[in-house]
């Protein structure tokens, strides 16, 4: 089963390989089995308890290789095979390594080396109150071109919690435009908002300080254009990835990120600064340029925060800059 869901990901719900799959393995095929854009949702889980098998189905997984599929009415697109998560192995699997849910913290290290990624590495909120890990996980590559990994999650109950396969996929660090909702590039460049500002500053730097991946641009603008998709994800970042994840999504536990910062220097009234995402405060820094002069008011608090995660992850850090 391991082999054929890896042959399978990336695969819209509507292809006959998947639903002969579904079929033969006793899952219900859903009656809506397609992503409208007037729905929050883009993706949806089908399970099967009696496999401890649960399959994620997204109509965008944000990878350049896995872009929408136009279903055959305007607003609605067909979602791919993007994770498959077992959490038992009633389905009697045979799995790389060779893992099963009864191995333990060594066999895992010896089979697969380091864990990819520790709880620590997302947030310190994920720690548990002695400061110990509550998980480590191991996602080792099965196809590089396919963007198709694998691995476990081991947690601090001493226990394999589930063994994933999945697209490489993972949730924008920012968002351009909306290509569910048919929005463009062209739009985008005409927008006046302080969402895209905020964007366009942080990838200048990003570009000027060497951290996007790939080289030949100066111009965030440029940059953007030769991407032409709607996203950006921490797969564009050649360095500093982790930095960029914990500071723009506020993730380090101590409440210093990157729209409160820029908010806080361009606002001056202290009544907008007390609510910074309140509509007063928001036609303000909506009409703020993008510019060399408003730009070069945030290169430094930049830097700043750079080197203080490189040095102490944030603990030293004020809020307020």
């Amino acid at each position: 089963m391991f082999n054929t869901l890896t042959s399978l990901l990336g695969t819209t719900i509507d292809a006959a390989n998947i639903i002969a799959f579904l079929e033969q393995q006793g899952f219900k095929y859903p009656k809506k089995p397609f992503i409208s854009n007037r729905s929050a949702e883009t993706s949806y889980w089908l399970e099967n308890k009696k496999l401890g098998l649960d399959l994620l189905f997204d109509a965008q997984p944000y990878l350049p290789e896995y872009p929408l599929v136009q279903g055959d009415k305007k607003g609605v697109f067909i979602p791919r095979l993007v994770s498959a998560r077992w959490y038992n192995n009633k389905s009697a699997a045979v799995f790389p390594g060779p893992i099963d849910f009864n191995a333990t913290f060594s066999d895992l290290i010896a089979a697969l080396g380091t864990p990819s990624i520790k709880s620590s590495d997302i947030s310190p909120i994920w720690l548990n109150e002695d400061g110990s890990e509550s998980f480590y996980r191991w996602r080792v590559t099965l196809n590089k071109e396919k963007r198709i990994s694998w691995g476990p999650e081991f947690t601090d109950e001493q226990r394999v919690k589930d063994i994933v396969l999945a697209l490489d996929y993972s949730s924008p660090l920012f968002h351009l435009y909306n290509e569910i909702n048919y929005e463009t590039l062209t739009q985008f460049e005409k927008e006046q908002s302080f969402s895209k500002i905020s964007t366009l500053m942080f990838l200048q730097w990003a570009l000027d300080r060497e951290l996007i991946a790939g080289d030949g641009y100066t111009s965030v603008l440029d940059w953007v254009r030769s991407i032409n998709r709607g996203y950006v994800t921490k797969h564009n970042f050649a360095a500093e990835q982790v930095f960029i994840n914990t500071y723009t999504l506020n993730l380090s536990g101590h409440d210093v990120h990157y729209h409160h910062d820029l908010a806080f220097t361009f606002l001056k009234d202290p009544a907008q600064r007390n609510n910074y995402l309140g509509a007063a405060s928001m036609t303000t820094l909506n009409a703020i340029p993008f510019d060399r002069e408003h730009y070069d008011m945030v290169v430094p608090i930049l830097d700043r925060r750079l080197k203080e995660y490189q040095q102490h992850k944030f603990a030293k850090s004020k809020k307020q800059i």
